[in-house]
């Protein structure tokens, strides 16, 4: 897994901060209630940053697919996938953690209800399954079909459901 590491650039890592950042200047205080209601709102999140984190995980699925013979070699096909998994699963929860965590501290949790909360699980978990159709890519041909599908799965259930 401390190879994998490696693919954690600093300029990525500084543009996703930045796009956290820039959440409070995009979204405006008006008529928000709390941290949950506007990540399931804010259309910034779901158009900008949601899928700059799923490119920018596709891309590094693209990374490793080129690098995959060595480290299938080294670890065995069975442990290179299950490695891969868990660097993105961990690193698709260290973003949420952070932007949930950002989002708390700048909006707060007044008038939270049980259906925001589970509103906010149902949101990872649909977000850790877009990851999951990225990772599909792994030990295959470029296909720019995962990553449109997994911007479609976020867009459908931004406008349909949220």
């Amino acid at each position: 897994m401390t190879p994998l590491l490696k693919l954690i650039k600093k300029q990525d890592t500084i543009s996703l901060i930045i796009l956290i950042l820039l959440i409070p200047v995009v979204t405006r205080l008006n008529g928000r209630v709390n941290f949950i209601y506007i990540l399931l709102t804010s259309n910034y999140i779901t158009l900008i940053l949601n899928i700059a984190c799923l490119v920018l995980m596709y891309k590094k699925i693209m990374i490793i697919n080129g690098i995959n013979h060595t480290l299938i070699l080294r670890q065995g096909y069975m442990n290179t996938k299950q490695n891969i998994y868990a660097f993105m699963i961990m690193t698709t929860l260290l973003f949420l953690d952070i932007l949930y965590g950002f989002l708390f501290l700048v909006y707060g949790i007044s008038q939270m209800s049980i259906n925001l909360l589970l509103m906010l699980v149902i949101y990872t978990l649909i977000f850790l399954f877009e990851i999951s159709i990225i990772y599909l890519q792994f030990n295959k041909n470029s296909n720019i079909f995962y990553i449109a599908l997994s911007i479609i799965i976020n867009l459908i259930c931004h406008y349909m459901f949220f």
